[in-house]
């Protein structure tokens, strides 16, 4: 399936001094191959380039790409790319048929995991809003998903935080040290932070104060402050 934007939808970019004209942002597309799905998007260069900085350096270093206008991606799943188009023009996650309710976590997972490959930092803030917002709404069993996120994500990840002091809040750290199966679900680093982190900053707040302090686990640079 190729998603087109020649219509140039509305992006919804707040027109601000440092910020690119919109002209700018929709001058030209760029062509974006998915293998070996074999599906391809048409996304405007300005707009693509502005939120990554990994998408930008291929434009503008590659001499093959920059001249023939055409990206190829060999380890994008077909959905989740999908799904940052969706955002980059709509600021949007969700099909028009889900709710966070319904959309599964490791779909959100999958979709951090791209906006960090790809270095965008306000697609990786939105999702950070997204998985509080949906462990609120259905209290999911993120902790079964620890693993999957160590293992595609370094050290000082944002998202490695957050899902220590969501276990620190919603978890029952004591099932954890004292049944067996449950130790050998999580990684033993995993464990350790989360009895480190209830011992220096054991939590008594309450979810919608937890959603207030999401900016810890944003990302902040020059391009999002």
């Amino acid at each position: 399936m190729s998603v087109s934007t020649k219509q140039s939808p509305s992006t919804g970019i707040v027109s601000q001094s440092k910020e690119p004209l919109l002209r700018e942002l929709v001058d030209g597309l760029i062509t974006i191959k998915l293998e070996p799905c074999n599906s391809t998007f048409y996304i405007h260069k300005g707009l693509l380039c502005h939120h990554s900085s990994v998408f930008k350096a291929m434009m503008e270093h590659d001499w093959k790409e920059k001249q023939e206008a055409v990206v190829t991606l060999k380890d994008e799943d077909r959905d989740t790319f999908r799904r940052f188009v969706l955002w980059l023009y709509y600021r949007k996650i969700l099909d028009n048929d889900e709710s966070i309710a319904t959309i599964p976590e490791r779909k959100l997972i999958d979709c951090y995991f791209l906006a960090d490959r790809r270095d965008i930092p306000a697609m990786q803030n939105f999702l950070i809003d997204a998985l509080i917002s949906k462990e609120k709404a259905v209290q999911f069993l993120f902790c079964h998903h620890q693993r999957y996120v160590w293992v595609n994500t370094p050290e000082s990840s944002p998202l490695r935080r957050l899902f220590v002091d969501m276990m620190v809040l919603r978890g029952n750290i004591a099932s954890i040290m004292g049944i067996e199966n449950e130790k050998n679900r999580y990684d033993k680093s995993y464990i350790v932070d989360v009895l480190i982190q209830k011992y220096k900053h054991p939590f008594t707040i309450t979810w919608d104060q937890f959603y207030k302090k999401r900016c810890e686990y944003h990302v902040h640079n020059e391009r999002v402050p």
